[in-house]
Formats: structure tokens, C-alpha cells, sequence
């Protein structure tokens, strides 16, 4: 019996509907499945009786094996497969992602591979924490040259309590941009700031909360751009490694500006 043989040109690459350079699967892709679609291959057979047969193996993320969920004869004269669809089933978890898939001729019994690919599938981060509080805000909600203590001093952005949601060694991501409006629009470029926080198992269960403080070594790279306008800021909540769910964004006004005089602040 003589050897199996590669077809030749088979190393061309599966693509799935809506995912571009960066591989990411689409948002929707642990709901409805995504979309394969895999190039013809040369030389499908011609005789009367034969098949080629199409396969299709995913791993999922964090799997050791991999699982043939396609498997289609087709026989000749042979019509190239139009799109086909990976199941949801196999897209329940954050992580990469492997596909490759297999023709196998019905004339001489060869089998060509595609180079396995990666993809990555992120599952999207409800949005359901409660906004942060800006507790040296005024009543207006606003910061500015009067503020105790002082912005170039200390800003306090606090996470609320919220009773079941937070344990200890948690992660919470605070992420802030500064604005040139009151309302959150139009940033300010190098104000964007990303502050990372393992919780202590008396912050996870405090009933006031835990704070994020951006002391004075914070106040020249960021607070400082922001003469007069806003920040906003949202969290995320992650479980080893893993994101839970984000915050609705919230806004504090910002004012340094003096009638006359360089605005305040060091």
C-alpha cells in the first residue's frame, strides 16, 4: 500500500465571517455559533462514485484534545462547501481558540491539513457595578481650587459597598479619562488612566466600600492636563483572571481655572 500524499497547495487558511487582523471572534460569538468558510482545494476528484471528504476539528480554550464537530462526503462532481457553522457549544470560554480542518481525496485516498489557526474568543463584561462616588466633590459634583484636600494632593474616586459582589484577592480595574467637556466628550490625549487594585478582605466587605486614591504622583501626568472640563470613570471586576462585570461610567467636574490668574495647582 503506498503512502498517503499531500495534495500540494492545501495551506491555505480558513476565515470566519466578521473577525479581522487582531483574531478576535465576533462579540455574539458564544450566542449564535460563528461562521466558517474554507477555501476550494485543487484537484477534487473526478471519478464517478468517489467523494472527497471535508472535516473541520476545533480545541477549545483551555482543552488538551480537540473534537471534530464537521464531517461532510462530498461526492463528485464535486461542489465546494459554502459557509458552515461552528456551534455555540464550543465557544463558552474566554481563551484561544484552534481550527483546522482536512480534505481527503475520494480518488487516490490523500489527506491534505490546513495549518491549525488561533482565534480568541472574549466573552462580553456585563455592565452592571454601581457608579463610583467622588466623595471631596461638592454638592454640585464638581472639584476645583477649593476642594479639601486639595486635587494636586489627593483624588478620591471610592468603589460602594455592594453586599455579596467583592471577595478577597479580587481584582478591581479603575480606568479614568480626563475631558475638555463637563459631560464625558472629547478626551483629553495622555489623561487615559488604568489603576489596578487587589481587594483585602476588608475592603471586599466594607459597608462604605474601598477607594482608589490618586495621590500627588498622579496629579502632574494626568489631573493636571484637565484645567476645566471632566473625568469619568468605570471599573471591572475580575475573579482569577476572569472579568465578572464592569460599572456604569460616571462623571466629576473638574475646574482649576482662576478669573485673572494661572489655574491652581502646583
Amino acid at each position: 500500500m503506498s503512502a498517503k500524499k499531500s495534495i500540494g497547495i492545501f495551506a491555505l487558511p480558513l476565515t470566519i465571517d466578521g473577525v479581522g487582523a487582531d483574531k478576535v471572534l465576533p462579540p455574539d460569538a458564544h450566542i449564535n455559533g460563528v461562521t466558517l468558510r474554507t477555501p476550494p482545494w485543487s484537484n477534487p476528484s473526478i471519478f464517478p462514485g468517489n467523494s472527497d471528504l471535508h472535516q473541520i476539528w476545533v480545541r477549545e480554550p483551555g482543552a488538551t484534545s480537540e473534537t471534530r464537530f464537521y464531517s461532510n462526503p462530498i461526492p463528485v462532481p464535486v461542489v465546494f462547501p459554502g459557509p458552515i457553522n461552528l456551534p455555540a457549544q464550543y465557544l463558552q470560554q474566554t481563551g484561544d481558540i484552534t481550527l483546522r480542518y482536512r480534505v481527503t481525496s475520494g480518488d487516490t485516498g490523500n489527506e491534505d491539513d490546513s495549518i491549525p489557526q488561533v482565534f480568541i474568543l472574549k466573552l462580553p463584561v456585563p455592565v452592571k457595578l454601581k457608579e463610583v462616588v467622588y466623595p471631596d466633590a461638592n454638592f454640585w459634583g464638581w472639584l476645583n481650587c477649593f476642594t479639601s484636600p486639595a486635587i494636586w494632593d489627593v483624588v478620591v474616586v471610592r468603589v460602594p459597598a455592594q453586599p455579596g459582589t467583592f471577595l478577597a484577592n479580587d481584582d478591581c480595574v479603575l480606568n479614568l479619562e480626563g475631558f475638555t467637556s463637563l459631560n464625558g466628550v472629547n478626551p483629553i490625549p495622555g489623561t487615559a488612566l488604568r489603576i489596578q487594585k487587589t481587594l483585602s478582605q476588608q475592603e471586599a466587605t466594607s459597608p462604605q466600600g474601598f477607594d482608589f486614591r490618586l495621590d500627588s504622583s498622579y496629579y502632574d501626568p494626568y489631573i493636571k492636563l484637565i484645567e476645566y472640563g471632566s473625568a469619568k470613570c468605570t471599573y471591572t471586576h475580575y475573579r482569577n483572571g476572569v472579568a465578572l462585570a464592569s460599572s456604569y461610567p460616571e462623571i466629576v467636574k473638574i475646574d482649576r481655572k482662576r478669573s485673572g490668574k494661572p489655574p491652581c495647582g502646583p
